[in-house]
């Protein structure tokens, strides 16, 4: 992936929850409309990440620019008119709410609001499945469908670029190759995507560079075509 447009750039994060700091002045880029990988074990702080560039979690320090603009001290709904939406890790749907209800609190923003209807019928568009369960509350639905539900709302804010934490956590192996054939399909519509994953062989297939987070620091990184074929890579995360 050309690295020289940059959508994303965190320098020298610290973050954690309370006076416990997981992430240790860690740097890396995200390259605009392609799909950039985190890789890690549990607790290697991807999470973590992914919550302290939504604004969920505060920045201890350290900096975060989108677009070239400083954001490092927004608040999360700023960020999401500035582009930015998460998909958080267990989907985090309203489970009283209806599927529609859920995706029109996606499209609440105000740079998005008067669109919401249009956008509505993209993902629609995207998830037929939603549109026939439009009417039904979100707790009804199995796991793979509150998924396309997670990501549905994210898409209703129009982002330039989606924060994905573990989109395949807990799904049936086919619902999981439909997450990551729609991963495909949204980078080659021209989003710019974050995907933090523990399935590395389907992310390193998917994703054009990729991060290794190990302790809350960024241990390696390279083109996931590199990373694939490193041997390091393979004997510890491929199992071979």
């Amino acid at each position: 992936m050309m690295r020289n447009t940059t959508m994303l750039e965190v320098s020298n994060v610290a973050a954690g929850y309370g006076a416990s700091e997981v992430l240790h002045g860690l740097s890396l880029g995200v390259g605009k409309g392609g799909v950039t990988a985190l890789l890690g074990a549990n607790g290697a702080g991807k999470t973590t990440l992914m919550k302290t560039l939504a604004g969920l979690l505060p920045l201890q320090r350290g900096q975060l620019r989108l677009n070239g603009a400083d954001i490092s001290h927004r608040e999360s709904h700023e960020r999401v008119v500035q582009g930015m939406v998460l998909v958080p890790e267990g989907r985090m749907v309203f489970p009283s709410l209806s599927v529609r209800e859920n995706l029109r609190l996606g499209g609440i923003n105000p740079r998005t609001r008067a669109r919401w209807r249009q956008n509505m019928e993209r993902v629609y568009h995207i998830f037929p499945k939603l549109q026939q369960r439009e009417a039904q509350a979100a707790a009804t639905l199995s796991g793979g469908e509150q998924q396309m539900l997670a990501i549905g709302r994210g898409l209703m804010a129009e982002p330039q670029l989606m924060l994905l934490d573990e989109p395949t956590l807990g799904l049936a192996p086919l619902v999981a190759k439909q997450i990551f054939e729609l991963v495909a399909r949204l980078r080659n519509e021209g989003l710019t995507l974050l995907l933090s994953e523990q399935d590395v062989r389907k992310t390193l297939a998917v994703a054009d560079y990729a991060y290794v987070i190990e302790n809350g620091r960024v241990a390696t990184h390279g083109p996931s075509d590199q990373l694939a074929d490193d041997p390091r890579i393979k004997e510890a995360y491929l199992g071979r």
